[in-house]
C-alpha cells in the first residue's frame, strides 16, 4: 500500500472537503457520533483506498480541534496538584480546578471524542468495502489501517474512561436515518477496558513498523504505539483490580495485567533500542556501566551542555524518543490549547495562559527526591522560564512547549545567575506549532517500573522485580540530573519497600511529565491501588491552602474522582445515569 504523509499536499487538498462535510454534521456533535444519510459521504464516494485514507486524516486532525486537545490536557491535568487558576476569567474552568464540579459545566461535554470514535467507527465499516472495489488495496492493506483506527478510538475512549469511568460504549457505524436513535446507557469501565484490550491484541501486529519518514513514524500509530497504548491500558485495568475489594471480585487478574503491561513494555524498549543502535545515536547502556539499556538521549556529562533530550523532544519535535505525538503546524493547525493554558509569546512578551503554576511544584525542593525538582534537575528549568537574576525562585512564566532550544551553563546548581540559556526561537501566540506528545520513551520506562513494583512481593526488600523497578526509575531521574553530588544519588537502600519504590515513581512521573495531561490519571490511579482516596488526598491537598479540608470532604469517595456527567447529554440520552458524587444540581458550593 502506498503510505501518505499527514503533511502530503496532494491528500491533504484532497480531504479539505471530506472534513469540512463530516464536520457540518451536527449529529457528530452527539453522544454517540452518528450519521443521518443525507449528510454522510454517499455510497457512491467509498470507491477505491484514497476515500478511505482521506476520512483517515479527518480521524487524526479531530485530535488537534480545539475541543479536544483542549479537554485532553484539561482532563489530565486541571484537577491535579500541579496547576492553580491564574484568574477567574472563566468561571467554569475555575470550578473544575478548584473541586466544584457541576453538571452544566461544558468541559464536561463529551462530544468532541464521540466524534473521534464516530469517524473511526465509520472507517472500520467500509475497509472490507473498499478491499473488494479497489484492486489495488488488499486485504493486507486494510489490516494495516484497520489497526491504526482501532487504536485511535481505544485512545479516545481511554480518555474519556479516566476521565468519567462509565460511558456508552458505541463501536457501529450506525444509520438512524430509518428511525429515531435509540437511548445508550454507560457499559462499566472494567467492560469498555477489556473490550480495548481484546481489539487491540487482535490487530498490535498488522500495526505498520515504517512509514518512511519521521513525521509519519511518530505522528501515525505504528506498531510500538499499540503496544505502548496497550500497556497503558493492561496498567490502568490492573491498578483499577488491585485494592482489596477488587481482588475479592476479580481475583488476581490485575497481577496477570501488570505481567502484559511489562511484555508490552519490553517490546516497545527492545524496539526502540534496536532503532538507537541502528543510527549509533548515544543512549543509555552505550557508555555508563551501572546504567540498562534504554532508549534514552545521553545528556552531557561536563560543563555546559545542550540539553538535546529537551531540544529535540519539545523543540525539533518527533525525535527519537518519541512514540506518537500530535502534530501541529504553524502554518496550517496550530496548538490552541497551549495557547489557552500555558500563553505564548507575542514578539518578546509573554502573554499569560489560563493556568499558573501551583505552590507544590513552584520552588527548588531542598533535596533530591522530594516533591518538585531539586537544583540539579534540568526539567526545573525547561518547565519554567529562568530570567538571569539570581533568584532561585520561579517565574510564573512557562517554558516547556514554548522554547525550542535550551543550554543548561551551570548544571550542578541551577539556582545560579545565568545557569540556563535559552536559545532557538520561542512559539508564538496562534503560530505554536508544538505537539501534544502522546507517549516517549520514558512513559514506557516508568509504566514497567510500576509494574514491576507492584508485581513484587511486598515483604522481600531484596525482591528482584522491585531492584529492577528501582534502576529503571533512577535512570530516569539520573538523565534529567547529570551532575548531582555522589552523595544524593538515590540508592536502592531507601527504596526497598514496595510503597516507598510507589511514591518514588509517582514523584518522578510527576516531574518528567509536568504539563502533559498525565499528572490527575496518575492520581487516581494511586488512589486506585491503595483502595482509598486519602492518600491521594494527601498529595494534592497543599494545592488548596486552606480551602484543603473541605475539598478533602468532596473527594472522599472513589466517585468523586470521577467528573459528572455533563447535563446537555443526559438530556439526549436519557439512558444515562449521573455520577453520584455530583448530583444533577447546582447546590455545589464555590471555594
Amino acid at each position: 500500500m502506498k503510505k501518505f504523509s499527514i503533511y502530503n499536499k496532494i491528500i491533504l487538498s484532497a480531504c479539505v472537503a471530506v472534513v469540512g462535510l463530516l464536520s457540518s454534521c451536527s449529529a457528530f456533535d452527539d453522544f454517540l457520533t452518528v450519521y443521518p444519510t443525507d449528510k454522510i459521504p454517499g455510497e457512491q464516494y467509498w470507491e477505491d483506498k484514497n476515500d478511505l485514507e482521506s476520512v483517515l486524516f479527518s480521524c487524526y486532525k479531530q485530535f488537534t480541534t480545539e475541543g479536544m486537545s483542549e479537554r485532553m490536557y484539561l482532563y489530565g491535568e486541571g484537577r491535579s496538584d500541579n496547576f492553580v487558576p491564574r484568574d477567574a476569567s472563566n468561571q467554569n474552568l475555575v470550578d473544575l480546578m478548584n473541586a466544584n464540579l457541576l453538571s452544566s459545566n461544558s468541559w464536561f461535554n463529551w462530544a468532541t471524542f464521540y466524534k473521534e470514535i464516530g469517524y473511526c467507527n465509520l472507517i472500520l465499516s467500509k475497509g472490507m468495502e473498499i478491499v473488494e472495489k479497489d484492486n489495488s488495496f488488499s486485504e493486507g492493506d486494510w489490516k494495516c489501517i484497520e489497526a491504526e483506527v482501532k487504536t485511535l478510538r481505544a485512545l479516545a475512549y481511554f480518555y474519556l474512561v479516566r476521565a468519567f469511568r462509565d460511558v456508552p460504549l458505541n463501536t457501529k457505524y450506525n444509520d438512524t436515518s430509518k428511525g429515531a436513535r435509540d437511548p445508550m446507557p454507560q457499559a462499566s469501565s472494567e467492560e469498555i477496558l477489556t473490550f480495548l484490550i481484546n481489539d487491540l491484541e487482535e490487530v498490535k501486529d498488522n500495526a505498520v513498523n515504517n512509514y518512511g519518514n519521521e513525521v509519519d513514524n511518530h505522528g501515525r500509530i505504528t506498531r510500538k504505539a499499540v503496544y505502548t497504548l496497550l500497556a497503558d491500558l493492561y496498567q490502568w485495568r490492573a491498578a483499577k483490580n488491585s485494592s482489596p475489594d477488587s481482588i475479592r471480585v476479580y481475583g488476581d487478574q490485575y497481577k496477570q495485567d501488570y505481567q502484559k503491561c511489562v511484555d508490552c513494555c519490553r517490546y516497545v524498549i527492545d524496539v526502540m533500542n534496536y532503532r538507537f543502535n541502528e543510527t549509533g545515536t548515544e543512549h543509555y547502556g552505550k557508555t555508563e556501566a551501572d546504567q540498562p539499556e534504554l532508549p534514552l538521549l545521553m545528556p552531557e556529562s561536563r560543563g555546559q551542555m545542550e540539553d538535546k533530550s529537551y531540544n529535540q523532544t519539545f523543540g525539533e519535535k518527533n525525535s527519537q524518543e518519541s512514540i506518537f505525538e500530535i502534530q501541529y503546524s504553524s502554518s496550517s493547525t496550530y496548538n490552541t490549547a497551549l495557547d489557552y493554558f500555558f500563553g505564548a509569546y507575542s514578539g518578546n512578551n509573554y502573554q499569560s495562559g489560563k493556568w499558573a503554576p501551583s505552590t507544590v511544584v513552584a520552588e527548588f525542593s531542598g533535596l533530591p527526591d522530594e516533591t518538585g525538582w531539586y537544583r540539579t534537575d534540568i526539567r526545573a528549568v525547561e518547565t519554567f522560564y529562568r530570567n538571569s537574576s539570581a533568584s532561585a525562585s520561579f517565574t510564573q512564566t512557562f517554558a516547556k512547549y514554548l522554547n525550542t532550544g535550551i543550554t543548561i551553563n551551570e548544571p550542578e546548581d541551577l539556582t545560579r545567575k545565568n545557569a540556563v540559556s535559552y536559545e532557538g526561537s520561542r512559539r508564538t501566540y496562534k503560530s505554536n506549532d508544538a505537539n501534544f506528545i502522546v507517549y516517549r520513551a520514558s512513559d514506557v520506562i516508568l509504566m514497567l517500573a510500576d509494574a514491576l513494583n507492584e508485581l513484587s512481593e511486598a515483604r522481600d526488600t531484596q525482591d528482584t522485580l522491585r531492584q529492577e523497578s528501582f534502576i529503571l526509575t533512577n535512570s530516569v531521574f539520573r538523565r534529567s540530573n547529570p551532575k548531582l553530588e555522589e552523595r544524593f544519588i538515590p540508592t536502592y537502600d531507601n527504596y526497598n519497600v514496595k510503597g516507598d519504590m510507589r511514591s518514588f515513581i509517582l514523584r518522578e512521573r510527576q516531574r518528567e511529565f509536568y504539563g502533559e495531561g498525565k499528572r490527575w490519571f496518575d492520581l487516581v490511579a494511586y488512589a486506585y491501588k491503595t483502595g482509598t482516596t486519602s492518600s491521594m488526598l494527601t498529595l494534592l491537598a497543599p494545592k488548596f491552602g486552606g480551602n484543603a479540608s473541605a475539598v478533602k470532604a468532596k473527594l472522599a469517595t472513589m466517585n468523586s474522582l470521577f467528573n459528572p456527567i455533563y447535563r446537555e447529554e443526559m438530556k439526549v440520552n436519557t439512558a444515562l445515569k449521573q455520577n453520584p458524587a455530583w448530583p444533577d444540581n447546582e447546590s455545589s458550593e464555590r471555594q
